[in-house]
């Protein structure tokens, strides 16, 4: 299987953190996107240009994160991170939804401050992703002990998504006034796939 990655990408992060928990990660050869140019697409293997995706040895290619992450989860035998059907796992998909929106609006602010042609962004766009992130990391504060004791899909998004937010948006200190999420970060990012991927200094 050949991975096409950013080391700086959330997304990526939770691929490489659930394949490093699934005990695949030995089984994948990585590859970094072309970043020359990004408005034309960082990874051809992708139809979107995004990173990741991950091609398999029988010539398929799947993207986006979250179906790699999925199908990995299917081939491993050490961890179950997508529970199987009902409540369980509509409560899991949820979690990663949120936590992938606040990582989306978290990279479109990224994109819109640092990679936009100078006078093509947009204060006010960013302004209301900023919103986004805040009402997310709100809304997380108030629910982190429904799911502080779980390795699953959507913990692994959440703590991906702080991670970025520390890399990218430390100014911000998203920790100040929610005591309990910062704690329950500083506990599940001590986990060795989460240790070993986190980003490079910028």
């Amino acid at each position: 299987m050949k991975l096409c990655y950013s080391p700086t990408s959330p997304f990526v992060r939770k691929v490489v953190v659930t394949a490093m928990e699934a005990g695949l990660f030995d089984t994948i050869e990585t590859y970094r996107g072309d970043v020359s140019d990004i408005f034309k697409g960082i990874n051809p293997a992708n139809p979107l240009g995004k990173v990741p995706s991950l091609t398999l040895d029988s010539g398929d290619t799947l993207f986006d994160s979250v179906v790699i992450c999925e199908y990995l989860n299917e081939l491993s035998d050490k961890v179950d991170l997508f529970p199987a059907k009902g409540i369980d796992r509509a409560r899991v998909m949820t979690l990663h939804a949120l936590a992938d929106g606040m990582t989306d609006a978290a990279y479109q602010r990224r994109m819109d401050s640092a990679a936009m042609p100078e006078g093509e962004g947009s204060p006010t766009w960013n302004a209301r992703l900023r919103v986004a992130m805040e009402n997310g990391l709100d809304h997380l504060e108030k629910t982190v002990g429904s799911f502080k004791d779980d390795l699953n899909i959507g913990t692994i998004a959440v703590a991906c998504a702080l991670g970025y937010f520390d890399f990218r948006f430390s100014h911000e200190n998203w920790r100040e006034g929610r005591p309990q999420l910062a704690a329950w970060y500083e506990s599940f990012s001590s986990r060795p796939s989460l240790q070993e991927t986190v980003p490079p200094e910028a």
